[in-house]
């Protein structure tokens, strides 16, 4: 507050006086939200764009978090896989038929394949940044509530201004379900495909711990209410493979930014939101270090908010960045710390876990633990969070990295080199 405020008398009237043309506002809070709809004609040209299509597929974003049933609607009458925007992972359940997983360096091969094999898109609730992994001559109807985001990343041929939901409600009774559909078959394949090469990297008899198996613990032991929040980094890469949407999850990290730390406190503000509900933090070590002090916060408001740290000693994204770019490693590891004594010395519950076997039933202990609980896992430091499908330059950076004398890049082949018989051998 400004200096002259804080040294008012508390019972100062600022609105009299003058030429008494004010007194105290009278206010009321409320809001009623306002039915964004297109107009009739723009959804029937964008019901002919979407029917003609032969091989549609759709892509929601964030925006279309309240329109689950609506995108399943409209994707199920088109023949078209759901592809989601990584803030919009929630958007639809990840075992649906229809969802094919996300997109971009993060997501997975089939919504890749799906991108690069359309010839239209629909785009629901999403201003998606990446523009290498969005089709470069498809045809494209684009629903957005912001119009300056319509057509902002690729040409559109319609661009639809309103909410998603609304607009789809309106838009799905001028669409045609199509017969023919080939094209949403061969991304159900790819998707099966995945899913086993996935599961394959989750092993639980590896050691040092693997990240994907640290992941897809939580994923089954938490519940189908459970909020998950992130960290931008590798643990972003894990989360958003191995942490199964369905039931009434969600899921929140940060999008455009890809800033470190918000993960803890994503899930102090969404315990503070939904008191009767598992909020789980899935954070680095590198950003739980930014703002470790918030655990205490959460010891302090009697939130019983969970984080489970992913600890491999290093800035993870850093270092996949640099060798992707084909640089040496440079200034990215650092001794690692104890983060459960630092739980344990805030009034919460501290686990440290260093063999695979114990991963589960310490996440189980957290979840079950009636107050703040936080598992420190010491996960394997080689494993890299590879794309769904690597392009020449980054295999060309990561070979030049090695070539440079980049640290450990025996224990990180040896990795590398194991992970592809797990999925060869699933």
């Amino acid at each position: 507050f400004p200096v002259d405020m804080q040294e008012a008398p508390a019972d100062l009237k600022p609105y009299e006086g003058g030429l008494g043309t004010a007194r105290a506002p009278a206010t009321a809070p409320g809001y009623k939200p306002p039915r964004v709809v297109p107009r009739d004609e723009d959804l029937q040209e964008a019901a002919k764009v979407l029917n003609e299509g032969k091989k549609v597929v759709v892509l929601a974003g964030v925006g279309a978090l309240q329109a689950r049933d609506e995108v399943l609607a409209a994707a199920e009458l088109l023949g078209a896989p759901v592809v989601k925007t990584l803030p919009g992972k929630a958007v639809t359940p990840d075992d649906h038929p229809l969802s094919i997983g996300g997109l971009g360096l993060l997501g997975t091969r089939p919504s890749e394949e799906a991108m690069e094999d359309c010839d239209t898109i629909l785009l629901v609730g999403t201003n998606f940044p990446y523009t290498r992994f969005l089709p470069d001559k498809a045809r494209a109807v684009q629903i957005d509530l912001e119009p300056t985001r319509v057509g902002n990343r690729m040409p559109v041929q319609v661009p639809l201004v309103g909410d998603a939901k609304d607009t789809l409600k309106a838009l799905i009774p001028m669409l045609r379900r199509k017969d023919q559909r080939v094209f949403l078959d061969k991304a159900q394949e790819s998707k099966r495909k995945w899913d086993k090469d996935m599961a394959a990297l989750a092993d639980p008899e590896r050691e040092p711990i693997m990240p994907q198996y640290l992941m897809s613990v939580i994923d089954r032991l938490a519940s189908d209410e459970a909020i998950l929040t992130s960290d931008s980094g590798t643990i972003a890469t894990w989360a958003a493979r191995h942490f199964t949407i369905r039931g009434g999850r969600q899921f929140y990290l940060s999008g455009n930014l890809a800033t470190m730390a918000p993960g803890l406190p994503y899930a102090i503000a969404a315990q503070v939101a939904y008191p009767g509900r598992q909020c789980v933090a899935f954070v680095g070590d590198g950003g739980f270090a930014m703002l470790m002090a918030e655990f205490h916060t959460a010891v302090w408001h009697g939130l019983p908010s969970k984080v489970v740290v992913c600890n491999n000693g290093l800035l993870g994204q850093i270092l996949w960045e640099q060798m992707a770019l084909g640089y040496p490693e440079v200034g990215v590891r650092y001794q690692a710390m104890d983060f459960a004594a630092w739980a344990e010395a805030s009034g919460g519950l501290g686990i440290r876990v260093e063999k695979p076997g114990d991963v589960e039933p310490a996440i189980r202990d957290a979840l079950a633990h009636d107050g703040p609980a936080l598992v420190d896992v010491m996960v394997n430091p080689d494993e890299p969070p590879m794309p769904a499908k690597v392009t020449y330059d980054e295999a060309k950076g990561f070979a030049q990295s090695f070539l440079k004398g980049t640290p450990r890049r025996a224990t990180i082949a040896s990795t590398l080199f194991r992970d592809k018989i797990e999925q060869l051998k699933s």
